[in-house]
Formats: C-alpha cells, sequence, structure tokens
C-alpha cells in the first residue's frame, strides 16, 4: 500500500487514501464502541456499589441485605437445574413481597403475628387517636389469648390519652332484628371496653346490606397507617394488611364517617347490671 501512494498513479493513490480513511475511521468508531461499553460497566459497577453503601446507615436493613446476597449466591450454585428453577421463582415472589414493603405495605397471613406490630402502634407516643371497626360475626370475636392481649393494649392506650374509637357490627345472630340490645354472648365485651373508656357504637350487619364496602375489619392509626384484617367465619385471622399509604387512609376515614350514618352509640343501651365483671382483667 505503501508503494501505490509513493509511485502510483493518482487514482490509485486516491483509492488508497480512501482505504487508510475507512480503516482508521472503522478503529475509531470500534474504540468508540469500546470506550462506551468500559463506560457502561464502570456506571453498572458504580451502581451496584450504591446499594450497600446507601444500606449502611441502616445496620437493620444492611443485616438483612447481607442475608439475601449470601442465600442468592448458595441458590446460583445449585447444581441441579430443576432446584434452582424452583427456587428462582420463590424469590421471585419475595421481590414482588418486597416492593410492597418499599411502597409501605406490609401483609400478614394465616399468622397472628401482626397484633405485635399492632400492638407496637397503639403504644407509639405520637398517636393521638385510634379508630376501629370490628365486623363481629360469632361471639368468639377476639376472645383468644391473642385477642384479649390487643384488648388489653386498647385500655392501655386509653390509659396514656389516646382516642380509642370503636364501631361494632354484629351479625343478625348476635343482635336479632327485634332484640333492644345484642345478646349475652357478646354483650359483656361490649360493655367492658364502654367501661373502660372506649367510645363505642354498634349496628347491625343487615343495616349495612345497600352498602358492602363498609363490611370490613379496619384499624386507622391517626393519620399515620390503616389496617385491614380480613377473618373467616370462625373470627380466625385469614390476612391483616397494614398500608401506610395516605391515600388508604382517607379512604378508611371516609367508610368510618359513613357508618356512623347507621350506628348507635352503646352508651344508650349501656346496662351496668348486666355485665358480670370484667373479663380482661386490669
Amino acid at each position: 500500500m505503501g508503494l501505490v501512494a509513493a509511485l502510483g498513479t493518482l487514482p490509485a493513490q486516491l483509492a488508497t487514501l480512501g482505504c487508510l480513511i475507512s480503516v482508521v475511521g472503522g478503529l475509531f468508531l470500534a474504540y468508540l464502541g469500546q470506550e462506551e461499553e468500559r463506560e457502561r460497566r464502570r456506571n453498572a459497577a458504580l451502581e451496584n456499589l450504591s446499594v450497600p453503601l446507601a444500606l449502611a446507615g441502616d445496620p437493620d436493613v444492611f443485616r438483612v441485605y447481607r442475608s439475601l446476597c449470601d442465600g442468592l449466591q448458595a441458590v446460583s450454585r445449585l447444581p441441579d437445574g430443576i432446584l434452582r428453577e424452583a427456587a428462582v421463582q420463590k424469590l421471585e415472589s419475595v421481590v414482588a413481597q418486597v416492593a410492597e414493603l418499599g411502597e409501605g405495605r406490609v401483609v400478614f397471613a394465616l399468622t397472628e403475628g401482626w397484633r405485635t406490630v399492632y400492638e407496637h402502634l397503639l403504644m407509639s407516643p405520637g398517636l393521638k387517636s385510634y379508630r376501629s371497626v370490628a365486623w363481629v360475626r360469632t361471639k368468639d370475636y377476639w376472645q383468644d389469648a391473642p385477642g384479649r392481649q390487643s384488648m388489653r393494649a386498647n385500655f392501655e392506650a386509653v390509659g396514656r390519652g389516646v382516642a380509642v374509637e370503636r364501631i361494632v357490627i354484629l351479625s343478625r345472630a348476635l343482635w336479632p332484628n327485634n332484640a333492644p340490645a345484642p345478646e349475652a354472648g357478646i354483650y359483656p365485651w361490649l360493655a367492658e371496653q364502654h367501661q373502660r373508656g372506649v367510645r363505642l357504637w354498634i349496628v347491625r350487619e343487615a343495616e349495612l346490606s345497600r352498602e358492602p364496602d363498609l363490611l370490613c375489619d379496619t384499624g386507622i392509626y391517626g393519620s399515620r397507617a390503616v389496617g385491614i384484617q380480613e377473618q373467616d367465619e370462625s373470627s380466625r385471622t385469614l390476612k391483616f394488611t397494614l398500608d401506610l399509604d395516605l391515600q388508604r387512609v382517607r379512604e378508611a376515614e371516609e367508610r368510618w364517617s359513613r357508618l356512623t350514618l347507621y350506628a348507635s352509640e352503646f352508651r344508650c343501651l349501656y346496662r351496668p347490671d348486666a355485665l358480670g365483671g370484667p373479663i380482661y382483667g386490669v
């Protein structure tokens, strides 16, 4: 090519120059592509590094992060392809749960573990009010040991000055249409709350037939969070969802306001002679 450039005709020299320009241009473009790839990898490495650095200031979350990383590395080393695929599918569901947590939504399924969070919220220093909607279909509602402990937490909150209000939705079996007051099986539970300072309303379930969205166990923790409890027919917890989304809190407050239009204050039906003594203790 050098000889052609020195001794060749003008057209040959121009052709040679064109080839050189093409080669140099190709090398330059290849260099740029490699540089872009190196830059992309550097940025990805810095981004990956930023995650543990950002979490380092939160020891509890960072500890979980390290444990997750160890677990993911173990999964990647699984020799059995089928087992590894099943593990990845399971991890994808965990990713969805973590995303929910990041949005301020915590779900407890088929467990009473949610009551720990419930009680911590009731005991939190900044809480001024707690509004609850209890959909009571059996006399066993909150009568087991975890339920009784949660009721004690309500009474302790009242003692600390928290305004605790509850609307109780009663099934036909617990408050028949022709009965002036709820049945004896549930009355002491209601009267105990009234006596301990909980402001109480009651309403028959049948009266809400045209507004079924009001049939929902709900807890409103000031403007901080709302909890939704789903139960089976035996009053056992199926799922409890705690949501910190302010829009969800406002929606729960709106349902509360609608419920008050149907409910009657329990104090108007309260009969001290029917209480029969405290059922939760001090």
